[in-house]
């Protein structure tokens, strides 16, 4: 990389530096300090963080238990040609990520590639609200994926006891939490286990994926080709190119959190190369069996009527193609299984997240030590899953659905907010010739053309996540997203004043220690 400085010729002396060596001398308490803060072990090989990244994404699984809204704002058809959109922004999205990830596998990504790629004038404010914005998606995500999992199981014990069961708040909000403490504890006391039930759960997602796609093309009565020039607008929107972008965001969200396998780059073997193909490879693998999956599902699906109308969307889709509670039953228990695999992954990337944050001083440094016993940051996975459990409640009392619904909203705006951070300050580090060293993966010739294209998706879909799914908008039909986001950055940006001349900037001496380790 220094070679590629030199040749740039109009790179300052200190710009220069930085790009070479993102990382200045530490102090030694400084290093004694990183010592404590880095003594996890590379537990995952190629094969698990695939696996890990596989099942977090969960992509085949979720599309049909994720397309409600397409079905509510567009229909079969925006459904279908959106997906394909979607596919390929997200995949300029991940190979860029990827790029990154192989010259900086480290837990805090997006905020450490901020830091690294800014402009020196604007780089600890950038990376400081990047920070915040990264880790308060990711908690919000962390907390939807719960949920969401729940509102499947109960969408199966209502179909099998209609007359007795009724979705409420306390009942939504037992199981969440009966789900989050087993995926909780499973991350704090058998934590060498995980890699194993992710790669365990992984094979499993792929053989179920083509048993359900046997059972749906065998079983299900078909439509015809015609169902792909269906359309159906029931939210009220009169424009239907604006109804039908809203609506595509089912597909926007099977992508949230794809980088996930990013954060436990200080966990993994020979993480520069492992880490990108793993998340490169996966999301490909993902992308390709969701866009199978949603074939079939569009050709196997009842009337957009029967989906709109239905408690859970996927279970009646499921019992449509079966015609069998009993095997309705059984495939929407995998697909719980699946969301809890997912959670589980989810509980393990974002405690990192949450960890790395705490160490470079942002969130209390109490969070940022790694227990010498279990080698995990143990405290940070406790206070992760405290403040989801704590989001949970909101579910409480008829009414408050509305409040977890604020706070989840948060998730896809925030996470889009921050590859967008990242996209525009990596193609900035490229325009102005000061270029970016390239790991074992990487682009090559094609990561200026795909970081663009990249940054200019991201920020197409930042602009449609704020709007609401139904007009006219009261309070329960809202879309929180923006203002909850607005108060993320407010909280942030208060934050920043009373911390800019105190906070020096992500922690040097994490960085030598990690990428020592991992050379």
């Amino acid at each position: 990389m220094d070679q590629e400085v030199k040749k740039t010729g109009g790179v300052g002396a200190n710009e220069a530096e930085m790009l070479a060596s993102p990382t200045q001398s530490a102090s030694p308490s400084e290093e004694n300090l990183a010592i404590l803060q880095t003594r996890t072990q590379r537990l995952f090989n190629k094969w698990q963080l695939f696996a890990l990244s596989l099942m977090y994404m969960s992509t085949w699984s979720a599309v049909p238990t994720n397309m409600y809204y397409a079905m509510y704002n567009g229909g079969p058809s925006a459904y279908f040609f959106s997906y394909i959109v979607i596919a390929v922004g997200a995949g300029c999205q991940v190979a860029s990520f990827s790029e990154l990830a192989s010259i900086q596998p480290i837990a805090g990504a997006q905020y450490y590639w901020t830091y690294h790629f800014a402009p020196p004038g604007s780089r600890r404010f950038l990376t400081w609200i990047q920070g915040w914005v990264t880790w308060t998606g990711y908690v919000a995500t962390f907390a939807s994926s719960v949920n969401f999992g729940t509102a499947v199981l109960e969408g199966i014990v209502e179909l099998n006891y209609p007359d007795s069961y009724v979705v409420e708040g306390w009942r939504t909000t037992v199981i969440s939490l009966a789900t989050l403490a087993l995926i909780t504890l499973i991350n704090l006391y058998a934590f060498r286990a995980v890699p194993w039930i992710d790669l365990f759960s992984g094979v499993l997602n792929i053989l179920l994926f083509v048993v359900f796609m046997v059972i749906f093309l065998v079983m299900a009565p078909k439509n015809g080709g015609e169902i792909l020039t269906q359309t159906n607008v029931s939210s009220g929107w009169s424009n239907y190119y604006a109804s039908s972008q809203i609506g595509s965001l089912s597909n926007v969200w099977l992508f949230i959190g794809f980088e996930a396998v990013i954060h436990m780059g200080e966990e993994t073997k020979n993480a520069k190369k492992i880490v990108p193909q793993s998340l490169f490879w996966s999301i490909t693998a993902g992308i390709a069996m969701g866009f199978v999956t949603l074939v079939v599902t569009i050709f196997c699906m009842p009337p957009v009527e029967v989906i709109l109308d239905a408690a859970s969307p996927v279970i009646a889709v499921l019992l449509h193609v079966t015609r069998s509670q009993t095997m309705t039953t059984a495939l929407g228990g995998f697909l719980y299984f699946f969301n809890v695999a997912a959670s589980m992954g989810n509980m393990t990337s974002v405690s990192r997240l949450t960890w790395a944050w705490a160490r470079d001083g942002a969130l209390p440094r109490w969070l940022g030590h790694v227990d010498g016993r279990y080698r995990i940051p143990f405290r940070a996975v406790w206070v992760t899953s405290l403040l989801v459990a704590l989001l949970t409640l909101l579910n409480l009392g008829s009414a408050t659905y509305v409040a977890l619904g604020a706070i989840t909203s948060l998730s896809s705006m925030a996470m889009y907010l921050s590859y967008a951070v990242v996209f525009a300050v990596v193609l900035n580090a490229r325009c102005r010739g000061a270029g970016i060293e390239r790991g074992p993966w990487n682009l090559g010739r094609w990561g200026l053309p795909v970081n663009v294209a990249a940054l200019v998706y991201t920020v197409y879909v930042i602009v449609w996540l704020p709007f609401p799914q139904t007009t006219p908008v009261d309070a329960s039909t809202m879309n929180y997203s923006g203002p909850m986001l607005a108060a993320v950055l407010v909280l942030a940006g208060s934050l920043w004043i009373f911390r800019r001349n105190r906070w020096p900037g992500p922690n040097r001496a994490v960085v030598d220690i990690a990428l020592r380790a991992e050379d």
